[in-house]
Formats: C-alpha cells, structure tokens, sequence
C-alpha cells in the first residue's frame, strides 16, 4: 500500500498524530478538507505583521496543560499571560456601563501563544511537510473495513476516488462523523447515537476580533476585559502581543446561532463595534481589520445539533470503535480526550492515546497483511 496509515483531519490535533507517526518511522498520509491547516484553529493578522489574533482558541494553562506548554517550548515558540492589568467594565442590559478598578483574574493565568496559535499549526507543518504527504480540498466521504485494509471513499476537486491503507486515525468529531461518513460495514446504532450526542466544542460560538493602531485602552487605564448583559458580545478581552504594540480587542458573542444567521456577519460586526465604543470610547469606531468568526455557520466544523447553546463544559470520554473495526480506525480530537476535552491538551492527549495504541498493535497489524 503507498500509504500505511492515513490520518483524516489536519487541525492541531491530526497534525499532531501525523507528527508522532512520521517520528515512529511510518509512511503518512493526511487529508484535509479545508483549503488550509489547523481546522478550528485561525488566526488572522494584517499583512507584514508578526501578530495574529485567533479566530478560534486562544488560551493555555502551564502546568495544567503539559502537552501544550512542551509543544510551543519544542517548536522555540514563546508564550505570555493573558493580560489584565488595569480596570475593568461590567455593562449592564440597559447599556450603562460601570467601571471597576481591577481586573479579575484566572488562577492559574491563562497564556497566549505569540503569533497566535496558528503558529503552533505553523510549526507542526514545518515538522511533517518534508515526511508526511499532505492533501487539502479533500473530503472523507466513507470507509469501507477489508480483511486487510480500509478503503477510503474521498472527494476533491477533480472527483471522488479511493485509496487502500492499513490503518487509518479520524480527528473529526463524533458528530460529523456520525452525521457525514458513510461506513461498511455500518457502525452500532447505539455507537453513533451516542456520537450525535457528543458535542462539538466551540462549535456554537462566534468571536468579533478588531485590529487597532494602538492599544488606546490600556493608555486610558483599562485593561480590556469586559462583561455584558446587554451584548451582543458577552465577554471581552484584549487579544494584543504581549508588549500591547500589536493591538487587539477580541470578545465572544453570546447572541444565539439563530440570531446571528438572520442579522448576518455585518450587521453583527456594526453592533459589536458600538459595544466596543460604549464600553472602551470613540476610538474603539475605526479598527484597521475587524471580522467575525462563526463557528456555528461551517460545516466542517457544526452539525445542526451544535447550533443549541451549551449550558455547562461537556464530560467527554474515550474513544469506542466496534469490534470488527478495532486495530483498523483509531479516534482523536479534542472531543475524545477523557481528561482535557475541549481543550487545546485534549487535541494532543487524544493523539498521543491513538498513536500510542496503533504502533502497541502494529506488529500483530503487519503480520495479518502477511
């Protein structure tokens, strides 16, 4: 086979598998569907410039997220604390805003990645690009289980293909996958109900990021950090590098999927902006970039289920493949680490378990294709 193992999905956490897997000496093969790296990953920045604001995760914990925190450190990436330093506003739903003298702050600290964290996607690439063959614009559509291999049903530009490969790791979440593949033998009815009912984190949420200047809260004793009744963004920090010269504002929105479907992104950027002026003054109308990132509005990333809002973080699990499947399909992502899913850590500890079990079977593996 010109493959021995494809990994399917190249977000932070297929990326990973794919970088343990070439380490291990094997022949990779990953598939993306998006046009670019990282999945729910994205950072943006204004052209020339080092900083990026992330579209997608931002934050860390050292200490808590080891995996992380050895990552950025093995790839020379540097790392800083969220910063909180100055007052804070609390604004209320008949849009008054009150001013408290300090900022609240995580315990431990959260940190950024410099370069936002694409540069963790960015670095991983440099790592496999020589070792891995990577393909974008390329969709899994099925798999089907041989004796001795599992056959990919793909979709590209150019058509839909197959291709033959021993093992093969799916980063895409539990949902999509119960919702978009195509498997045959067909997988347990109570396997993919319980997939379908596993959500996908951030999948729901939209971010409003603006590039400014400067960082003119900070010169006026603000730290950036925000909380609303009114919204449409519920919460709200400084997303700057961390000297504050690249200048960021980023906030979550906490308007309903729905909601921002039926008003559409610009509309959506006009109100977040004039929150931005209520709570932080007038120079907060003209940022040199803004957008607005929808998570609940890409297919890739939401099902439908997705799109209801979650009242607490999900409990995730481990993994299940059926039976017939085992030392074939492993599973990662995020939403299949027991101990940090939704996280950032849970991308690598899924691929950490994945790699670790399929070259643990890999000689029992090799002999059966004898």
């Amino acid at each position: 086979m010109s493959y021995p193992v494809a990994v399917i999905g190249a977000g932070l956490s297929g990326l990973y598998t794919a970088h343990l897997l070439a380490q291990a000496g094997k022949k990779v093969l990953l598939i993306e569907a998006r046009d670019r790296l990282g999945g729910r990953i994205f950072s943006h920045g204004l052209e020339g410039a080092a900083h990026r604001v992330d579209l997608g995760p931002s934050w860390f914990w050292p200490g808590m997220n080891p995996r992380i925190e050895r990552l950025a450190a093995d790839l020379g990436l540097r790392v800083y604390p969220q910063h909180t330093r100055g007052a804070s506003a609390i604004e209320g739903s008949d849009g008054r805003v009150q001013r408290q003298p300090n900022t609240w702050e995580q315990s431990p600290p959260s940190y950024r990645v410099e370069g936002g964290t694409q540069s963790l996607v960015d670095g991983l690439h440099a790592r496999i690009q020589d070792k891995v063959h990577i393909k974008t614009d390329t969709q899994l559509q099925g798999m089907t289980l041989h004796a001795h291999a599992v056959e990919l049903q793909l979709r590209d530009a150019s058509g839909t293909w197959t291709q033959l490969v021993s093992q093969v790791v799916n980063t895409i979440p539990p949902r999509l996958t119960a919702q978009d593949l195509q498997m045959d033998p067909a997988w347990p009815d109570a396997l993919l109900k319980d997939m379908r009912h596993t959500p996908t984190w951030m999948a729901g949420q939209a971010k409003f990021v603006a590039i400014y200047a400067s960082a003119f809260w900070r010169e006026s004793g603000m730290s950036g950090t925000a909380m609303s009744h009114r919204g449409p963004m519920v919460e709200i920090h400084d997303a700057s590098d961390a000297g504050g010269n690249s200048a960021a504002l980023f906030g979550f929105v906490g308007a309903s999927p729905s909601y921002r479907l039926g008003i559409g992104s610009e509309e959506l950027s006009r109100q977040s902006l004039a929150q931005l002026v209520r709570l932080f003054g007038p120079e907060a109308s003209t940022p040199l970039w803004s957008a607005v990132q929808d998570w609940a509005q890409e297919p890739l990333t939401a099902s439908e289920s997705d799109r209801q809002p979650l009242s607490h973080h999900p409990m995730y699990a481990s993994p299940v493949v059926p039976d017939d499947w085992g030392h074939r399909v492993w599973l990662a992502g995020t939403e299949r680490s027991p101990n940090y899913g939704g996280f950032l850590e849970g991308a690598l500890e899924s691929a950490e378990q994945s790699v670790k079990s399929l070259l643990r079977a890999w000689p029992t593996l090799a002999d059966a294709a004898r």
